[in-house]
């Protein structure tokens, strides 16, 4: 038999056994996580050997040319996975204001040198103290950070005095704050056994009443302001434990490398690695599918994406831009200014166009006016495709709207369908703005959805349709809660269900 391999097959094996997707071929050389690599492909900031990516593309790193925004992604350093005693004080960030001591400022010079950006995997507040971890790889950083993955963070919390019955019940009911219901794993007494070995990391443990409470969540300053809600503000808290990874009796600003065994046990207490699954959730003007879905996916640990947010943030720009929002060359052409970006609880609702976050700018009555001429143009439509179905990519997303399970994600896991009577949705709006029912104002709201229902099922672009695979949820008459927990059980009940 010949030694030569024929070059087509010498290709494929090449691409068989080198070859990787291209978002983690970037996460893996440190450019962004997984997810944030399938937007940049999305907008078109990606090339591979001179052509602009596409969402899948395979590569070889080690032959391929890739660029992103025409700069040129080099070989990553070797990975470094370090824990650190976070002291109170310093801050977790990477670069600080004058003065500050950041957790870089105690990792070595030569570390720095040796893996380039590195960088915290989640935060501890300046005044806050305990187990960081610091890495240059961001795949792994969002392996652990991501709320999907449900990974454990256990904190010993110091009290001057013991929590009452009534407020105990209160933290593990569920305590509103802004992001949402903010949870709590488990809430208790530290042990004694507890108590003395937190006094070997950490001074004046005497001092406090401490109670050890666990997080998945993971919000800013989220026990602070859980407690502080209740009416109980913590006086010291100290991470001790991420995954199965413990603070144990490591001293006050100290620095140490994790070995293979240590990274493997970050993972221990998390939820399933299965991706999970792709849910659109689609229903008519003010039937609440925002504010459902964006409950059911903090209860579940999903991500969510109103795409709405996209094209309001579209008919911003162009606003602001004093371009005309009929042009839909013009408009197509800003859609790569647009990130959208997760807050802490994955929910993906905030915009930012050249690094500044204008979400708290896409209500105005302007964008009102103008966002159904935006989002009629089939250009732009078609342009936001990539970008919403790339992040849905990951899976474990709920993505709501009026065309998802029908134009976006034709081929989602599971398709939901909010059906709520228009009378029900005008006295909703009503309500929400104070309106008595009978008054006039409530009748132009009513008369205001009825004109937008016929405006969006008879639309030439994406019209409102029920999926036919659909699973409807009718929701007269339910309390917002009843209806987040009949999507929940929906959802719940087809990850159970045998892979076909």
């Amino acid at each position: 038999m010949s030694d030569h391999v024929p070059a087509d097959i010498e290709r494929g094996i090449e691409r068989d056994l080198d070859s990787v997707r291209l978002h983690k071929a970037l996460a893996a050389a440190g450019v962004s996580s997984r997810r944030a690599a399938e937007r940049m492909i999305a907008a078109g900031r990606v090339a591979v050997n001179g052509s602009t990516a596409t969402i899948g593309q395979r590569v070889v790193p080690a032959r391929d040319v890739i660029t992103v925004d025409g700069q040129p992604v080099g070989r990553r350093p070797p990975p470094v996975y370090l824990a650190l005693h976070k002291p109170v004080g310093v801050t977790s960030t990477t670069r600080g204001r004058a003065g500050e001591t950041t957790v870089l400022d105690l990792v070595s010079d030569e570390s720095i040198r040796r893996h380039g950006r590195i960088y915290p995997v989640g935060r501890l507040d300046r005044d806050s103290e305990g187990l960081i971890l610091l890495t240059n790889d961001g795949q792994w950083a969002d392996r652990l950070l991501h709320p999907r993955y449900q990974v454990e963070r256990e904190y010993s919390v110091g009290l001057a005095s013991p929590m009452t019955s009534h407020q105990v019940r209160s933290v593990i009911a569920g305590v509103e704050l802004e992001e949402g219901i903010a949870h709590v794993r488990s809430l208790r007494l530290a042990t004694s056994a507890e108590g003395r070995l937190l006094a070997r990391s950490v001074d004046g443990v005497a001092s406090f009443v401490w109670y050890r409470v666990v997080l998945t969540q993971g919000w800013k300053r989220q026990i602070r302001r859980t407690l502080a809600a209740v009416g109980v503000p913590v006086g010291r808290l100290v991470r001790v434990r991420i995954g199965g990874l413990l603070l144990a009796d490591m001293a006050s600003g100290e620095v140490r490398p994790l070995g293979a065994r240590e990274r493997s046990a970050l993972l221990e207490g998390s939820s399933e690695t299965s991706q999970g699954l792709v849910v659109s959730l689609d229903g008519p003007a003010s039937s609440g599918k925002s504010t459902v879905g964006a409950g059911a996916a903090s209860e579940l640990g999903y991500r969510f994406c109103d795409t709405g947010v996209l094209y309001r943030a579209l008919t911003w720009l162009a606003l602001e831009r004093r371009a005309d929002t009929g042009q839909e060359a013009v408009l197509v052409q800003m859609i790569p200014e647009l990130d959208l970006v997760a807050d802490d609880a994955g929910r993906l609702r905030h915009v930012r166009v050249a690094g500044t976050d204008v979400t708290a700018q896409l209500h105005s009555p302007a964008v009102d006016d103008q966002v159904s001429r935006v989002s009629q143009h089939p250009g732009v439509r078609a342009a936001f495709l990539p970008v919403q179905r790339a992040l849905a990519v990951e899976g474990r997303i709920i993505m709501a709207g009026r065309d998802i399970g029908t134009v976006v994600l034709p081929n989602a896991d599971l398709k939901l369908y909010i059906d709520v009577s228009l009378d029900e949705r005008a006295a909703r709006r009503a309500a929400d703005r104070g309106l008595p029912p009978a008054s006039e104002q409530a009748r132009d709201l009513l008369a205001d959805l009825r004109r937008r229902d016929g405006l969006d099922s008879t639309r030439d672009v994406a019209p409102l349709r029920v999926p036919p695979d659909a699973l409807i949820i009718r929701s007269d008459g339910n309390t917002l809660a009843q209806t987040v927990a009949s999507v929940v059980r929906a959802i719940r009940a087809r990850e159970t269900e045998p892979a076909s």
